[in-house]
């Protein structure tokens, strides 16, 4: 439990300070909430889900990139789950009267019954541990909660996007608020999905902005021009959009996706 524990502790921090998602600028949380709404609708069904999980909070509560609210048509009942009880407890103040239910838990360790929840978004929650047996580890644990049919909607970092690397080193030297994990290719992720005994039925690619250089520059940008920023923000956030249709698309995404179903029992 060693490993757990130090885990909590780290994103324990993250959720103490006074603004864990600054970097972040307004206009690339508002590319980034509907980047992931139209992936996630695209690959669950049109049948509205019993139970839908969503494995990490902190979009919820403190970024302008949360989208479980927007999930509300598409199931029965929102659950969500993350890491640190300070981002849960933020999180349903941020939902107020109409919160899901929210708990805190390691992924590796789901006090959920098996085979109970039909839909798990997973959104860069499995790139955050250190090992590829943690990966693993809390895929597999993913995987038993899902019932047999259920789909696993997931998005990790994408190694191969050169500036990845740069957000890594920023990391590992504390200039960013959070650490960065174990991730792998998109090959490597659907051998993960194959061999826990998942379905993949469809892959993608999200948000082609250049990490790090876009949110120095942003922040450079709000700086100067202050209310008058956001059209050059805007500008720019559209032109490497575009990115996602180009043959290059998986050098230039900051995550790759993927959408999975447990195979049902014979």
């Amino acid at each position: 439990m060693g490993s757990v524990s130090k885990g909590r502790a780290s994103w324990e921090q993250v959720a103490e300070l006074p603004a864990p998602s600054w970097y972040l600028d307004p206009a690339v949380a508002e590319q980034k909430r509907k980047a992931h709404l139209e992936l996630i609708r695209k690959w669950i069904p049109n049948a509205r889900a019993a139970r839908l999980l969503k494995t990490d909070l902190f979009e919820e509560a403190y970024g302008r990139d949360s989208f479980l609210d927007d999930l509300r048509p598409h199931a029965g009942a929102l659950l969500g789950v993350d890491i640190s009880s300070v981002t849960v407890e933020r999180a349903r103040r941020s939902f107020g009267d109409g919160c899901a239910p929210f708990f805190a838990a390691d992924l590796r360790r789901l006090a959920i019954r098996s085979e109970s929840i039909d839909v798990i978004v997973s959104n860069s929650s499995l790139d955050h541990f250190d090992t590829p047996g943690e990966f693993r580890e809390a895929l597999g644990e993913l995987v038993r909660v899902l019932r047999p049919g259920g789909l696993l909607i997931v998005t990790l970092d994408n190694p191969w996007n050169p500036l990845y690397h740069l957000l890594r080193l920023t990391s590992r030297v504390g200039w960013t608020p959070y650490p960065l994990g174990h991730t792998t290719t998109q090959a490597g992720l659907l051998r993960s999905l194959r061999a826990a005994g998942l379905e993949v039925t469809d892959t993608g690619t999200l948000i082609h902005n250049p990490r790090v250089l876009s949110t120095l520059l942003f922040l450079f940008l709000r700086r100067l021009l202050n209310e008058r920023a956001g059209a050059p923000i805007g500008v720019l956030l559209r032109l490497w959009e575009k990115l996602e249709r180009l043959p290059t698309r998986r050098f230039t995404a900051c995550f790759i996706a993927a959408c999975a179903r447990k195979i049902p029992r014979e």
